[in-house]
């Protein structure tokens, strides 16, 4: 028990170990997912970026050169998410002894791989950067990105700027932009699964003949397989759909078995090696990537303080004046591994609404999130498993990840629509332009735009005006780009 003291919060009387120790194995089970889905979202990201800049279209296959350099990023992002969820889990465990285990977020990932590194891609082929290296830059400084993206969350949590902002933010443009990034994770899916596709004469289509084609009836068995099991509460339920779907897929021919299913992490994808070279491709592109930061800044910022809230909630560590336990530790703990992680070469590190599968299951302290981070660590030797995931297993999730997301629609103000129209156009923007910072700018332009010509001037902070200006700047730098 002396050892367990270490990692409880001020308002926890008892604990017990083995309960802590079952909620971190439950916690783990229930967003191990991550480690096979973040490679499939940047990876998928970067080889759609990749095959932009050779001339390739979508559907073609890769030259056997190139494919195995998206096979070495996808064993990069997976030894990056281990490592990130691993020390950001640890910390948490260590410094707020909270219950909340973090690791590369849902939302922050598909914004990184079909966004940004697209963006960036098209962006650095426009100043004369071709083939394979404008690809493989691209990602470096998305990645780069998220690294500032990390001080900005370091900053504004040392400083007191994040109540600030928290409160000049309308709260219905945030969950509207929540929102949006579900649809958008549920799209993903969809076309992962094969069921969308780009349409002749309608920008996209239903696909009749995914119901011919073994790999998209397996996603489709696996949805219901992971809905039934979701339902029903079963620990590890996305876990498990992901391993039955890559077994029967491997028995069917449709999954290349892995030789070996251990080895040394291969950090491909982090940015420390040629840190200088990517903060120069950085600056370069600094009209784009400023506002893409700063996009996932506000991202993270209200999905760590909303997840934070909930959780305290759920777990009962509220102090006396109703404010979790911790919190200012916490957010420090969230910036703190979003910067470290990038520089392990993986996306965002948030804390995971998944925790309150551990926090059900009795985890009240530390404890749980120390166990937890050792399961992260000791997945780490197991990369090479997380390649061979194929995207049709890996779709079911996308699609029902949405769920968490969407479910905010029930808090928005429709009664006011200087409030419900933005919201309104973060929703469609996100998901229909297939780019979440796209959405998020048209947002608060359409925010901004509509407050002041209807007269509600009182409602336009400093700060969302700022923001607004700084989207204006990104379409701007957007247009050179566009072809």
């Amino acid at each position: 028990m002396g050892l367990a003291q270490l990692f409880v919060p001020p308002t926890v009387r008892e604990v017990s170990v083995r309960r802590e120790v079952v909620a971190g194995l439950t916690t783990f089970l229930t967003m191990a997912y991550i480690l096979f889905v973040n490679p499939v979202i940047v990876g998928g990201g970067f080889e759609l970026a990749l095959k932009e800049s050779l001339g390739l279209s979508p559907s073609a296959a890769l030259p056997p050169g190139y494919a195995a350099l998206v096979t070495t990023v996808k064993l990069g992002i997976a030894a990056g998410t281990a490592l990130a969820a691993a020390f950001g889990t640890l910390f948490m465990a260590f410094f707020a002894r909270l219950p909340f285990a973090l690791a590369p977020g849902m939302g922050e990932n598909a914004f990184i791989g079909y966004s940004v590194i697209p963006l960036f891609t098209a962006a650095l082929m426009g100043i004369g950067v071709t083939s394979a290296v404008a690809a493989h830059t691209a990602l470096m400084v998305a990645l780069t990105a998220v690294f500032v993206d990390g001080l900005i969350f370091l900053l504004t949590t040392w400083s007191g700027i994040r109540e600030r902002v928290l409160r000049s933010i309308s709260p219905n443009l945030a969950m509207g932009i929540s929102v949006g990034i579900g649809l958008f994770i549920t799209f993903i899916g969809l076309a992962n699964a094969g069921f969308v596709l780009p349409g002749v004469g309608t920008p996209v289509t239903f696909n009749a003949k995914a119901f011919t084609t073994p790999s998209s009836i397996l996603a489709l068995v696996g949805l219901f397989i992971a809905a039934v099991l979701y339902i029903r509460r079963v620990p590890g339920a996305f876990l498990i759909t992901i391993a039955i779907l890559t077994i029967i897929g491997m028995a069917m021919g449709l999954v290349e078995i892995p030789r070996s299913v251990v080895s040394m992490p291969v950090l491909s994808t982090s940015i420390v090696p040629n840190f200088i070279n990517n903060f120069y491709w950085y600056i370069r592109l600094v009209a784009l990537a400023f506002p893409v930061a700063f996009s996932l800044w506000m991202i993270e910022f209200f999905d760590g303080i909303g997840t934070i809230l909930g959780l305290s909630n759920r777990a009962g560590l509220i102090d006396a004046r109703g404010r979790p336990v911790n919190i200012e530790r916490a957010l420090y703990v969230d910036a703190t591994a979003t910067t470290v992680g990038a520089l392990f070469g993986t996306t965002t590190t948030v804390i995971y609404v998944e925790s309150a599968a551990g926090i059900e299951s009795g985890g009240r302290t530390g404890l749980s999130s120390f166990v937890t981070g050792l399961l992260f660590l000791a997945f780490l030797p197991l990369t090479p498993l997380a390649i061979v995931i194929p995207s049709f297993a890996t779709a079911p999730v996308l699609i029902l990840v949405g769920l968490f997301f969407i479910s905010l629609v029930t808090k928005l103000n429709f009664s006011d629509l200087t409030e419900a129209i933005p919201a309104f156009v973060a929703i469609i923007g996100i998901p229909l332009t297939y780019s979440i910072a796209v959405g998020i700018g048209l947002a608060f332009i359409t925010y901004t735009v509509v407050k002041l010509l209807s007269g509600r001037f009182r409602d336009v902070s400093v700060t969302t005006v700022i923001i607004t200006l700084i989207f204006i700047v990104f379409f701007a730098a957007m247009m050179p780009h566009m072809h």
